[in-house]
């Protein structure tokens, strides 16, 4: 069976990486949180269902030092 989302970063070159598949929408939006954590960027969840595209952006946070 095939997962009903796929995730993906967009690469320097705005191409596409697929990184894995998720069950849920739900799911798929966990994980992106996750890896923006070590990786900011731009993330597009994937619908095989429907061929929806959701991106989400992830701007890189500044760290304040004291």
């Amino acid at each position: 069976m095939i997962a009903p989302f796929d995730i993906f970063r967009v690469t320097q070159d705005s191409q596409p990486l697929w990184l894995e598949p998720a069950s849920t929408l739900d799911d798929a939006k966990a994980r992106v949180n996750e890896l923006r954590k070590s990786r900011p960027g731009e993330y597009i969840i994937f619908s095989q269902k429907t061929g929806h595209k959701i991106s989400i952006m992830v701007a890189r946070q500044e760290k304040h030092g004291s």
